[in-house]
């Protein structure tokens, strides 16, 4: 038998940054890169502040996808609003944290008839059905709320405190984003 003495783990490598924007698919492809640049650089941890009023519904379950199997832990950190799309975005991360004082919105996909023809008006309704499918069959698996609030889920906005997160488990702590002093940040920006 050989005496040789286990690996050592090496120490955590943490990446801190912001992203504030809109959910298209320049925001995929920019958070994409941060991913795949950190994993060659052997980034263990993202911590990432994630703020945004929502987007596009296939570039957000594209995000969500990307950070449930990202080679590295990702912290998101609601610090303002994250809204619509947004959630569903954030619930891909391993850690949910947000600030006391933070909000979040849920709600059923929109669209604009104007300028539609009934052919039109169809084709989006039917768009619109798969979209609900995809971002409920997200919320159900992560999120559990009273259904007084599902209710409301189905005919409007429905707005959670941090508090109001925390205990439908869309978010998991109350918790600043607090890199240590001397750290770089990037943004994640245009």
């Amino acid at each position: 038998m050989s005496d040789e003495a286990a690996p050592k783990e090496l120490p955590s490598k943490k990446l801190y940054g912001i992203f504030a924007g809109t959910i298209d698919q320049l925001a995929v492809q920019r958070l994409a890169n941060i991913i795949c640049v950190a994993s060659q650089q052997g980034v263990t941890q993202i911590h990432l502040i994630f703020q945004t009023t929502g987007g596009i519904v296939g570039d957000g379950i594209c995000l969500y996808n990307i950070f449930q199997e990202a080679p590295m832990d990702i912290h998101l950190y609601n610090v303002g609003n994250v809204a619509s799309i947004g959630v569903i975005a954030y619930l891909g991360a391993d850690f949910r944290k947000t600030t006391k004082n933070a909000a979040f919105m849920i709600h059923k996909v929109t669209f604009s008839p104007q300028a539609a023809t009934v052919d039109r008006l169809q084709s989006a309704a039917n768009a619109a059905a798969l979209d609900d499918k995809r971002i409920e069959g997200i919320l159900q698996t992560h999120i559990d709320l009273p259904n007084e609030k599902w209710d409301i889920h189905k005919v409007s906005d429905l707005w959670l405190s941090a508090e109001d997160a925390i205990q439908a488990r869309l978010a998991e702590s109350i918790e600043d984003f607090c890199p240590p002093y001397g750290e770089q940040i990037f943004y994640v920006g245009p």
